[in-house]
């Protein structure tokens, strides 16, 4: 099954992706090597980039995010093929460059976060994240982190335009 990618023509080839995520109700799932994983009701936030070509790129990558029918194989899929989870709303940007870790470190700092599994999407991180998918424990509404996020990218010189998708 593909997923429409029409919807992502404003993206360039590669970059950085945010993920907003919904946990609808607490899920256990078994993602990967990391084992069995429990996953509380509410807000999370996934940093990645796809900084590859052809079916790697950015909308190939956000395509692939979409659809909850796919062979799992990064730590996302599992969470994303779950029927409790949902993606609220992705923020993407134009950039060669690494920058999930950067952006994942800021994302700390807007608001009580925990991480909820260490090592999930940061398998391959040099830098001290532990995770690049974040928990929101308090957390009602993404708008204020969307919006704080939008700020943040747009000030970064190694980004281009940011693009808000719902």
């Amino acid at each position: 099954m593909k997923t429409d990618i029409s919807g992502y023509s404003e993206l360039s080839t590669t970059g950085v992706y945010i993920l907003f995520l919904h946990v609808s109700k607490e899920t256990v799932l078994n993602v990967g090597w990391l084992g069995t994983q429990k996953f509380p009701k509410g807000y999370y936030i996934y940093t990645g980039s796809a900084l590859g070509k052809g079916s790697t790129n950015l909308k190939h990558r956000l395509a692939r995010h979409q659809r909850k029918q796919k062979q799992l194989f990064w730590h996302i899929d599992y969470l994303l093929a779950n029927k409790n989870v949902t993606i609220e709303k992705t923020v993407a940007a134009e950039t060669t460059k690494k920058l999930e870790c950067t952006i994942n470190c800021y994302l700390k700092t807007l608001a009580d976060t925990t991480i909820p599994v260490n090592g999930f999407g940061a398998s391959d991180c040099k830098n001290t994240c532990q995770s690049h998918l974040l928990y929101f424990p308090e957390l009602t509404s993404t708008d204020f982190l969307v919006q704080k996020l939008d700020i943040y990218l747009k000030s970064l010189t190694d980004v281009f335009p940011v693009v808000i998708i719902d």
